[in-house]
């Protein structure tokens, strides 16, 4: 009988956000990300404001290592409820911005595993299992495929990708050599990012949003305001500039975009204000016309700095008529009516508003379908599973496989959340199904219907 290995993917299929996903073989066991997923307007009440992956489908038992492809909250953020779960983990390997990233929000409270901070080429190993991170153009720095060298072949998670090949930052731009490599070397199967893969065409380049936004913060007649998703550190440094070029103070508000900042700014993937950064506290002394904010808050969460800022309840941020606030951002799946009704709340505090549909001040991290075949082409795979994104999304990656790299239908495997997947050296198919379900979880990330610590609320 040929050797086996076992695919769970546990979050991120059939949904966008609440990534994580097991490889097991034999006893031995490795997992691939474990983010949150974000609840739709119409799911959330006054408790629930994240969605976790059902880690008790690991019964506690050992991991050997959590392999991170990123470090956007869903793909990591749901790292403390695994390790809160009981389940030993023999390492946590990711590039440095991600483990940085990591490093931070489980410094409260919640014990580090060890870790390993990997170099793309340099492949890190545990047991069976051996990982290679290839960089990848994404919305985050240090974004990666990772080639899983197992004992049947390797096993290539895409992560979250795209083909940003004119960006001016090579440490951004997909390494298509070495995935050609894989593929010439041979590749068994992939795991491939599906959540634009129903759009035609190419995503833009990141380069393509400096100019839109210099423009608008060089022609805005007050205080500008500009929120982003704080991982998104090219963003962050098209703001940056433009203050600069514009003669604008930058003042960084919000906890996890002074965070965030920091870390990039001491790994050198992001230059500093020309500029010392003027404090929060300090914001309402400076004159409108040389302020620039950058915050967050651009998924209108109730407790985020623009959404404060919109109610008139920010101590610092005080918004009004004058004022122009830019979305360099695009609403998660979901979170649309939430935030057209910030947009709203701005509009009627006397701001000028600007989103992504009025300029093109944001662009995707993902993949639309010409990249999804140019990534398939050059891996060359056996097998294909199509994850990250909805059904619909999946489905068009499975119509590009087959109709446009000539793969044959029946080694494309449509899976779902708890779908336990036989990968064999000739064959892959889907043998059981284990339940895993929704957990819903406060914006601390606690589930709402566990019980609560001592001194805990």
């Amino acid at each position: 009988m040929e050797r086996e290995l076992k695919i769970i993917p546990v979050g991120g299929l059939g949904e966008v956000g609440r990534n994580m996903t097991v490889l097991s073989w034999g006893e031995e066991r490795v997992v691939v990300d474990c983010g949150i997923g974000f609840p739709a307007s119409g799911d959330r009440n006054g408790l629930v404001e994240q969605y976790l992956p059902d880690v008790s489908v690991l019964g506690g038992k050992p991991i050997a290592a959590v392999v991170l492809t990123h470090g956007h909250d869903d793909h990591i953020a749901a790292l403390a409820h695994l390790i809160r779960s009981g389940c030993p983990i023999g390492k946590i390997v990711g590039l440095p911005f991600t483990i940085e990233l990591v490093r931070a929000k489980l410094s409260e409270g919640i014990p580090m595993p060890s870790t390993s901070i990997a170099t793309p080429g340099r492949p890190v190993t545990t047991g069976a299992f051996s990982f290679e991170f290839i960089r990848v153009s994404h919305s985050i720095p240090d974004a990666s495929a990772v080639a899983i060298t197992t004992p049947i072949g390797v096993v290539v998670m895409t992560g979250d990708y795209k083909f940003d090949m004119t960006i001016a930052n090579l440490r951004r731009r997909t390494d298509k050599a070495r995935l050609a490599e894989l593929g010439r070397a041979g590749v068994l199967a992939v795991l491939g990012d599906s959540t634009n893969a129903d759009e035609p065409g190419r995503t833009a380049s990141e380069d393509t949003t400096f100019d839109p936004i210099h423009d608008l913060v060089a022609g805005a007649p007050g205080r500008v305001v500009l929120t982003s998703f704080a991982s998104n550190v090219d963003r962050v440094d098209h703001a940056i500039r433009a203050a600069d070029a514009t003669g604008r103070n930058v003042s960084f508000v919000g906890r996890s975009m002074l965070r965030n900042v920091g870390i990039a700014e001491r790994l050198g993937e992001l230059l500093a204000s020309s500029r010392e950064p003027v404090p929060a506290r300090d914001l309402e002394s400076l004159r409108p016309r040389r302020s620039l904010v950058i915050c967050t808050g651009s998924q209108a969460e109730r407790n985020a700095v623009l959404a404060r800022a919109a109610r008139g309840e920010h101590p610092n941020l005080m918004l009004g008529k004058g004022d122009t606030v830019l979305f360099a951002s695009r609403p998660v799946p979901g979170n649309e009516p939430d935030v057209e009704v910030l947009v709203a709340e701005l509009v009627r505090r006397g701001c000028t508003v600007v989103t992504h549909d009025d300029a093109p001040i944001h662009v995707s991290g993902h993949a639309r379908a010409d990249e999804v075949e140019e990534m398939l082409t050059a891996l060359r795979p056996r097998f294909l599973v199509p994850v990250h994104g909805e059904p619909q999304m999946q489905e068009a990656q499975a119509r590009i496989a087959v109709a446009r790299c000539g793969m044959d239908r029946a080694d494309v495997v449509l899976a779902t959340n708890g779908d336990v997947i036989s990968l064999r050296e000739s064959s892959i198919e889907i043998v059981d199904h284990v339940d895993v379900a929704v957990v819903e979880a406060d914006g601390d990330g606690w589930p709402v219907d566990a019980p609560r610590p001592a001194g805990r609320r």
